[in-house]
């Protein structure tokens, strides 16, 4: 069963979700996940049709990549009536506007732009998962403590 579908609205946008590791993030932690391309401007159907046999087969989150696609996220979050969490991510400064400017009872999370945006919702889906996951939790734990940075002190002109 897949828990998260981080969906693109097109392929262009595919790199960058490779390259911020999401699927990684979610493995690591111990939670399936899918991405999928599905334009919300061209495809609205069979975005619909996703949507929905999604939910049936229990999706617990949605991750909608605002790449030229700004519509996705808030999409994702009428199709599936607002009944799971959205989160979105824009991958510039075209795409902000489309998460964060949505109507009252049309919620979707914001995690961040670009890179940091994309990787800061993995981590966020497996906070909203590991409310009712002991396993989830752990893995949780464990991925933030290996990605713990260590702190650096008295730092002196020239070292590194």
């Amino acid at each position: 069963m897949t828990l998260v579908h981080i969906v693109l609205g097109s392929a262009s946008d595919l790199e960058a979700v490779k390259a911020a590791g999401m699927t990684q993030t979610l493995d690591t932690i111990g939670i399936s996940s899918a991405v999928s391309v599905c334009s919300a401007h061209r495809n609205l159907e069979e975005l619909g049709t996703f949507a929905t046999e999604a939910v049936q087969n229990g999706a617990q989150v949605f991750i909608g990549v605002a790449g030229m696609a700004t519509a996705l996220p808030g999409a994702l979050a009428g199709l599936t009536t607002m009944a799971k969490p959205i989160i979105g991510v824009p991958l510039d400064e075209h795409g902000i506007d489309s998460c964060i400017y949505m109507p009252p009872g049309v919620p979707v999370l914001t995690a961040g732009v670009g890179k940091s945006g994309l990787k800061n919702a993995a981590i966020a889906t497996a906070q909203i998962l590991a409310v009712n996951d002991p396993a989830i939790t752990e893995g949780l734990a464990t991925f933030l403590a290996a990605s713990k940075k260590q702190p650096q002190f008295d730092i002196k002109e020239g070292s590194k």
